[in-house]
């Protein structure tokens, strides 16, 4: 059961060309195949005919691509980029928007947010669960903030896990096991997987063991990280009656990374610091337990129900310990340092789905509508220490003040069908308490507790042409509450010892909003799919850090996280695809985000335009062959080095790279998958990788050369 005004660039006129086209003329001798079903409106139905936009990743994508990571899975779609990669902080951004403002949702549970600073999560990312049962994963574009409340501004990631009857069907028993290998961070993978029907009971267990390195560049000069983790999953069904099933699942996720090359002399002419030893090491570590239930039976206000209460801790923890010396003047010094930073999200919450299915006269109605209550808990301290020759130095701090966010929200969403016409409003209200924890300061400045609300609703309108082609115009409207490290943040960015810049708190932050229109089409006739949509979002009270003072006592610039009005994004999407028979089919996808703050200065997440074309083969033996392409981007904000002072942006030139994969069922019951990613080798770098930075700090930041995956499953 499931519950589950702007200036058109020219690939904008080509979509809205292909919108008029007259599709019904090659709807005629057709084979039709089985459509995909997407969940993350809350209601099923097949892609097709959702008004909106929609990407869809299944298990058999990530296992024929080979893809252990989020930054894997997520690479050819248009309009979504992920930085980072194995060993790194993985940041998704989605239509230009990034950070946490996109909700981020594996089995009903928000995951742990990442952190950084300008909203992109690069000192810790959101890979911190494992891809290896996720059933599939739908990438909601654009705010999906009245299904799924405040963080959802940009985009929505929903991850769906394997059930015990995915593998049983109507067996009683299964058990595979599998092996990979990940060139793109020489990572090596194994799992097993064990599902069990015991009397009115169906049970899943799934353990998985990785050890690799850090994702690489192209010139393999990055440091080097080794990188090890597992997961172990326990899921277990128990159906009452026919009415009732009970569920629960418990996970386990950790991680490590490990560092131990050192640094260069900071000076050329020797007098520079040496490191004599340097260790890096970090964990991440996330436990989660969910208890549910499900329902199904006529009732006046449901034919199906989704109880659950879950509980979430992520924590990230790094350690680094590097022991220095240099020689100046004929001394030698010793110094050492050592640092701990911690990151810990704590998530306590319950929530109920419910659904009904109404028919009144010629109108049909799918109803879902839901309550979720959650309470979290933010820290971040730090712990550093510098032993030398002037003493021991030892602070203890928290940068940001440690919080606690209480949400509250409750949701109805209608899929109305009317003849032709598909209507599907939605309301959502959210409420959202932050309070701090422990204190009511932070370096010397006064935090306090804020609350924000919201009704965020949505309207698409659809009307359907024929069976095959739809076109639909949307309305959504955005939610995103003030976090906890916008408003009580107290961080210093030193430099030689001296103080940049100071980010100070600012706890009367407004919540940001959004409104968002997209004009799209799908034809499908299980042949041909042509999906083309151009889309337009204004932000209000975006939230970005603006200095404010400048201090003299500390002789630093005071920068705070202010609201700003103004900022849009706009751009088009294409996706099409031909089935010449039943094994062969031509997919091409394109797509551009552009976007500029009140200023008329591009924002920093825009996308050139980007896409990539394949041919695949699918029977016993499947295989593929696709090109990757993306034009070149100058159309970059202001940008600022270490020391704050300007600089030009980085740039990309276009790029284009070919991959290769096949798969072949050997026997029956054990399967192989081959990828060859980079072909011919190609250097370049992906504009998402370098947005927002100088040209400076882009050193590290190309794609890997060419790179292989393989993996196996056998089931017994």
């Amino acid at each position: 059961m499931s519950l589950k005004p702007m200036q058109l660039k020219p690939l904008s006129v080509a979509i809205i060309s292909a919108l008029t086209f007259p599709f019904h003329a090659l709807a005629e001798d057709v084979s039709v195949f089985e459509p995909v079903v997407v969940t993350a409106q809350k209601i099923e139905q097949p892609l097709s005919k959702t008004n909106g936009s929609v990407a869809v990743i299944t298990n058999e994508d990530l296992e024929r691509e080979g893809a252990t990571e989020l930054y894997d899975a997520l690479s050819h779609e248009p309009g979504v980029s992920v930085t980072g990669g194995a060993g790194r902080p993985q940041n998704i951004t989605i239509r230009g928007m990034s950070g946490n403002r996109i909700a981020v949702v594996k089995d009903g549970v928000r995951v742990a947010d990442g952190y950084g600073a300008n909203d992109i999560n690069d000192v810790a990312g959101f890979n911190s669960f494992d891809l290896g049962d996720v059933k599939q994963i739908e990438v909601v574009k654009g705010a999906g903030s009245s299904l799924y409340g405040s963080g959802a501004i940009g985009g929505v990631v929903v991850l769906t896990s394997k059930s015990p009857e995915d593998y049983l069907g109507s067996n009683d028993s299964y058990l595979d096991v599998e092996a990979g290998y990940s060139g793109i961070s020489e990572k090596y993978n194994t799992a097993v997987t064990a599902a069990k029907r015991i009397g009115d009971t169906e049970n899943l267990l799934r353990l998985s063991y990785w050890d690799g390195n850090e994702t690489r560049n192209y010139s393999e000069d990055l440091y080097m990280r080794q990188v090890e983790g597992y997961n172990a999953a326990l899921t277990s069904e128990w159906f009452v009656n026919d009415a009732w099933m009970l569920k629960g699942k418990v996970e386990y996720y950790h991680q490590n990374m490990l560092r131990n090359d050192g640094i260069p002399p900071v000076q050329e002419d020797g007098k520079g610091w040496y490191s004599k030893s340097f260790r890096e090491d970090a964990d991440i570590n996330t436990l989660q337990a969910k208890l549910g239930a499900e329902w199904e039976g006529e009732r006046l206000l449901a034919d199906q129900a989704d109880f659950s209460v879950y509980y979430r801790q992520t924590e990230n923890i790094g350690d680094k310990d590097i022991t220095m010396k240099r020689i100046q003047e004929g001394l030698e010094y010793q110094r050492r340092q050592m640092e701990t930073r911690k990151f810990t999200d704590t998530l306590i919450g319950g929530s109920a789905e419910m659904q009904k299915q109404l028919e009144t006269g010629r109108v049909s109605h799918a109803i879902a509508w839901g309550v979720e209550l959650e309470w979290l808990e933010h820290e971040r301290p730090i712990r550093k220490a510098q032993l030398d020759w002037n003493g021991n130095i030892i602070a203890a701090y928290e940068p940001f003040a440690a919080a606690t966010t209480q949400r509250a929200g409750i949701y109805i969403h209608d899929m109305i069908e009317l003849g032709q016409w598909n209507v599907t409003p939605s309301l959502r209200f959210d409420y959202q308490h932050l309070s701090p924890t422990s204190s009511n300061t932070i370096g010397d400045h006064e935090v306090k507790e804020s609350s924000s609300s919201e009704l965020s609703p949505s309207l698409a309108v659809g009307y359907l042409w024929t069976d095959s082609l739809n076109t639909y115009l949307s309305y959504s409207h955005g939610f995103r509450a003030p976090s906890y490290d916008k408003a009580y943040g107290y961080v210093p960015h030193m430099s030689n010892g001296l103080a940049n810049f100071v980010i100070t708190p600012n706890p009367d932050l407004k919540a940001e909003t959004s409104d968002n229109f997209e004009l799209g089409s799908k034809y499908d006739d299980g042949k041909l799919s042509v999906y083309g949509a151009v889309f337009y979002s204004l932000f209000d009270d975006f939230i970005d850090h603006k200095t404010v003072n400048w201090n003299e006592d500390i002789k630093a610039s005071e920068v705070q996280y202010m609201n700003l009005d103004g900022v849009k994004t706009y751009g088009a999407e294409l996706t099409a695809g031909y089935w010449f028979d039943s094994h062969f089919q031509l997919v091409s996808k394109l797509g551009i985000v552009d976007g500029e703050d009140d200023n008329g200065e591009p924002i920093r997440n825009l996308t050139p335009l980007e896409g990539n074309t394949e041919l695949s083969y699918h029977k016993r033996f499947d295989a593929f062959v696709r090109v990757n392409y993306a034009g070149s981007m100058d159309r970059t904000p202001g940008c600022q080095n270490e020391q704050q002072i300007k600089e030009e942006c980085a740039t990309t030139s276009g790029w284009m790279t070919v991959d290769l994969g096949a798969g072949y069922d050997i026997i029956p019951d054990l399967r192989i998958n081959v990828a060859i990613h980079n072909l011919f080798d190609r250097e370049y770098t992906r504009y998402q990788d370098v947005a927002g930075v100088t040209e400076s700090q882009t050193l590290y930041s190309s794609e890997p050369g060419r790179y292989f995956n393989v993996n196996a499953k056998y089931s017994f």
